[in-house]
């Protein structure tokens, strides 16, 4: 899954090293975790590679760390179909989607609000935005 970093490293805001030392991460780390921490997934279209979904369960949490569209793929419903696909297989082990998305992206930001997610918070840039899965119970 080469592709991945290569479109991660695409996709990252331009103060990623800044946002790597507030985690006290390197930057060899961080493009180490998507093969250690959860799961890479590739995400198809048409038979071809569209993109990557990077995801980790944490207790009855989904985290979403990264859903990432080559550009050609983007705006064709493809990363509203992920997320619908991850609610379907995770909603009997999750309570709740989480994710987090650059406050600048607004094409992002629209298409998980449409999701159905809404903001919790901010953390390093990032708007925090959660979603709660259809039958989950309310928090405590």
């Amino acid at each position: 899954m080469d592709g991945f970093a290569e479109l991660w490293a695409e996709t990252m805001p331009t103060d990623a090293e800044r946002i790597y030392a507030e985690l006290g991460l390197t930057a060899d780390e961080v493009a180490r975790l998507p093969y250690e921490v959860g799961e890479l997934r590739e995400v198809e279209e048409d038979g071809e590679v569209a993109g990557y979904v990077w995801i980790e369960l944490r207790g009855r949490m989904l985290h979403v760390h990264a859903l990432l569209l080559e550009p050609r793929f983007r705006g064709r419903g493809i990363g509203g179909r992920v997320l619908r696909e991850l609610e379907a297989e995770f909603g009997n082990r999750a309570d709740e989607v989480e994710l987090g998305v650059e406050q600048g992206n607004e094409p992002a930001q629209r298409l998980y609000e449409r999701s159905g997610f809404e903001p919790v918070g901010e953390r390093l840039g990032f708007l925090i935005l959660r979603k709660r899965l259809t039958g989950s119970p309310p928090p405590p």
